[in-house]
């Protein structure tokens, strides 16, 4: 309301400067024309020009208007007295008969109709009787006179204006972002409490269990439970230890330990930390080693952290019957590693932010997709800042297929 007030004011103002000038101007023109017609009447009261015009009388000669105003003086008074009021533009003139419409003196060209109905007419009764007489002058272009008089201020009202309301819709989309990040981190912290609270809690009801009589006389049960401990513990540290990744890379401090590193035996060590899990699950996971070079130059820890991030979401969003497809290959002097599954897949209007922080595709009724946001960010990330590249190919419902290329680096013998 604000905004729509200041620019329906400066319109008003505009406006009304507009009429000022326009006023100024008609009483500029007024003044000249004026002073136009006092100087033909001195002229006729000169001696000579009264000695002219009783020789011109001579014989009964009835005597007309353009005996008493010559052309000439008209084409020179006229342009001197607009200049006198500063006003240098174009014009067409003419006196004529108001009785019958006709033209004596002046320019007017094809300009009779707008002479005839112009506002700057004055008679010209004191110089010839009768006083049907005007003269009459018409501007083509006045209004472009009067706004390039008030241009500059035009201008800068414009210019304030305009800035007013980049200013005013730069608030609104900074109001809205920040609201939309406000959203992502609350999601983001509700997520965080979500996956630490049920390993905490697994583990607390754990160890209750194992301080049970009938349990410690039970040795088989005290491995049981501090397994699921030991499990938990683990899965709440991996989740810590994520949230840590990306905050060092949020901070800037990105210190990589850029060194030669073969992608088979890190593919191995990951898979093998998933081993019992992929039991337990009924995964099946396939790895296809066809690389003949698989050394790159990367950081050796950033590395498995990917591929872990990687493989715990091809199983985390494949609900049922998961199969997992890991193959590496050369190609264009690199390598690349190329992670599939057949989970649920990604949208194409989500795939353009699959890579952002803090982003999560909605999951529909997979509850226990749960997340928070930071793995794909954080694997983008370190793989752009290592020389790589990563690239999505996903369809709804048919699973998803990563591809990452690293440079290969020969084996110095």
């Amino acid at each position: 309301m604000s905004l729509a007030g200041i620019l329906l004011t400066q319109v008003y103002w505009v406006s009304t400067a507009f009429k000022l000038k326009e006023e100024q101007f008609d009483n500029s023109v007024r003044i000249a024309l004026k002073s136009v017609i006092n100087q033909l009447i001195h002229q006729n009261n000169d001696t000579v020009f009264q000695k002219k015009l009783i020789g011109l009388s001579c014989g009964n000669n009835k005597l007309n208007i353009d005996d008493y105003i010559e052309a000439k003086a008209l084409d020179s008074l006229i342009p001197y007295e607009l200049r006198c009021m500063d006003i240098k533009t174009n014009y067409y003139y003419g006196v004529y008969s108001k009785y019958n419409k006709k033209f004596v003196l002046g320019n007017f060209n094809n300009y009779q109709e707008e002479l005839i109905t112009s506002q700057y007419q004055f008679s010209l009764s004191s110089i010839y009787k009768p006083g049907n007489y005007y003269l009459s002058i018409f501007f083509t272009n006045k209004t472009h006179i009067l706004l390039h008089r008030m241009e500059f201020w035009v201008f800068i009202s414009v210019l304030f204006l305009i800035i007013l309301i980049i200013s005013f819709v730069f608030a609104i989309f900074t109001i809205v972002h920040q609201k939309k990040i406000s959203e992502i981190k609350t999601d983001f912290i509700n997520n965080m409490t979500h996956e630490f609270k049920t390993p905490i809690a697994t583990s607390s009801l754990a160890a209750e269990m194992i301080q049970r009589e009938e349990v410690i006389t039970s040795p088989l049960k005290i491995k049981k439970y501090a397994s699921i401990i030991l499990d938990e513990n683990n899965r709440l540290q991996n989740q810590v230890e994520q949230v840590l990744q990306v905050a060092i890379l949020e901070s800037g401090n990105r210190q990589f330990k850029i060194r030669r590193t073969n992608v088979h035996e890190l593919l191995d060590a990951v898979i093998n930390s998933f081993e019992l899990r992929l039991k337990e699950g009924n995964i099946k996971l396939k790895l296809t080693q066809d690389a003949p070079n698989p050394y790159i130059m990367s950081d050796k820890v950033h590395l498995i952290h990917i591929f872990y991030n990687l493989i715990e979401n091809a199983i985390k969003y494949t609900p049922e019957n998961p199969e997992i497809t890991i193959s590496t290959w050369n190609e264009n002097n690199g390598i690349i590693i190329s992670v599939k599954d057949n989970g649920i897949g990604i949208s194409k209007e989500h795939q353009q932010n699959i890579f952002k922080n803090l982003f999560r595709v909605p999951t529909g009724n997979i509850q226990e997709a749960r997340g928070f946001g930071l793995g794909l960010y954080y694997v983008k990330t370190v793989v752009d800042q290592t020389g790589g590249k990563i690239e999505l190919t996903s369809e709804l419902g048919k699973g998803s297929n990563f591809e990452l290329y690293f440079p290969s680096t020969k084996i110095k013998i």
